[in-house]
């Protein structure tokens, strides 16, 4: 008899998680209300392997997204997604990631993330117009929010690198090398902070909110030898260098 209630709770188990791979991930995303920012196009598959052809969130486009539930994830109560999206053909940001979802929080890990440079410059409020050469590529190894009363980063490791850095501005093409910055958390917060050693010698941090949702950003411009010299001209844009000739940056 125990043996006969064990097949029969394995078969149910098999079943239900038959029927759950099996539903169509459009009829899924037709029944979550999405942000208004949000917009999928080309939904297709199933929850255990879908495709969505186009997600735009605030009018930039990722295309080619790709999910896959993981089997033995569902047993744990904490489903595991992996996802892909872009393609060195397409427009838009390319990469991959893990993601792992539970009652208390959210996890991401093994993330690559690689996009333009000027596709982040134009949705910038900048002090002069300009176009940005060279790849930006984001690398997270790990980055855990929970998801109690308020959003809260309780552990962030990971890089930012834009390589080849440069940009077209005043008719002017200049070269900056390259630019690396520090993804951690910061009193429940996310935060990124741009390495000083750098040819503009900037240093700059960024922080990201999450409980309200609101970016702000501090930091400093100090002009030295290594300072391309067709920037100097654009500094008066900024403001005045205090007395130790830093330009103060703030958002």
């Amino acid at each position: 008899m125990k043996k006969w209630f064990a097949y029969t709770a394995i078969f149910l188990s098999s079943y239900m998680v038959f029927l759950l791979a099996s539903t169509p991930l459009a009829m899924v995303i037709n029944n979550i209300k999405l942000p208004k920012n949000i917009v999928l196009q080309g939904v297709s598959g199933s929850i255990w392997q879908g495709e969505v052809a186009e997600v735009t969130i605030n009018n930039n486009e990722i295309e080619k997204v790709k999910t896959a539930v993981s089997f033995w994830s569902l047993f744990s109560l904490a489903p595991s997604v992996q996802v892909t999206f872009g393609d060195a053909m397409s427009s838009g940001p390319e990469g991959k990631l893990s993601l792992t979802v539970s009652s208390e929080q959210f996890t991401l890990t093994d993330v690559e993330i690689f996009m333009s440079a000027n596709e982040i410059a134009r949705q910038l409020s900048l002090p002069i117009p300009l176009s940005a050469q060279g790849n930006v590529e984001l690398f997270l190894s790990e980055l855990v929010i929970a998801t109690g009363t308020q959003l809260s980063c309780t552990k962030a490791a990971g890089d930012v690198l834009w390589s080849r850095a440069g940009v077209v501005a005043l008719e002017q093409n200049i070269k900056l090398g390259k630019f690396m910055t520090e993804i951690s958390c910061d009193e429940g917060n996310l935060l990124a902070k741009v390495s000083p050693k750098n040819n503009l010698g900037l240093s700059f941090e960024g922080v990201l909110a999450l409980a309200t949702q609101k970016v702000s950003g501090q930091g400093y411009l100090k002009p030295g030898a290594k300072f391309p010299s067709q920037l100097r001209s654009a500094l008066s844009f900024i403001g005045r260098p205090d007395n130790e000739g830093r330009y103060q940056l703030r958002f």
